[in-house]
């Protein structure tokens, strides 16, 4: 009985070890799988994506995209504000094309996460600068 203890503990021991072994060399993969070079300044302008996890940021202009939408321009022209029913409405629809347009370019381009202008910066100067899709998410508006 002791004897077979005893091989316990050993295989025991030898699976430990090679689980640490096994782990140690799977390490280099997964750094090379790190987050990307750059870091979000303002989390508050993030409309797609983990601002804490992500690896190919774009960012966009908000107002210019917005003001593409013909709910918004209706918004803008009467002068609507938030206390008339109208404008939870339009708004409501303008906020869903602007969603949509979002990720249409996200899922498109491969990206991660959207943000607004500003709100996302490289974290070193060999780091590209982040892309623009401002124009993209403007022809990507559903009718």
């Amino acid at each position: 009985m002791r004897q077979v203890f005893t091989v316990r503990r050993r295989s025991v021991l030898v699976a430990l070890v090679s689980l640490v072994v096994l782990g140690a060399l799977a390490a280099p993969v997964v750094a090379d799988d790190k987050k990307a070079d750059y870091r979000v300044v303002d989390p508050s302008v993030v409309y797609l994506g983990n601002p804490r996890l992500f690896k190919k940021p774009v960012v966009v202009n908000c107002d210019r995209v917005y003001r593409a939408i013909p709910e918004y321009q209706e918004i803008l022209e009467k002068n609507l504000t938030d206390r008339d029913v109208r404008y939870h409405f339009l708004m409501r629809k303008a906020s869903d094309k602007f969603a949509t347009a979002i990720r249409t370019i996200a899922s498109e381009g491969s990206y991660d996460l959207v943000a607004g202008v500003g709100a996302v910066v490289p974290s070193n100067t060999d780091t590209p600068a982040v892309p623009e899709a401002t124009d993209a998410a403007i022809k990507k508006l559903p009718s």
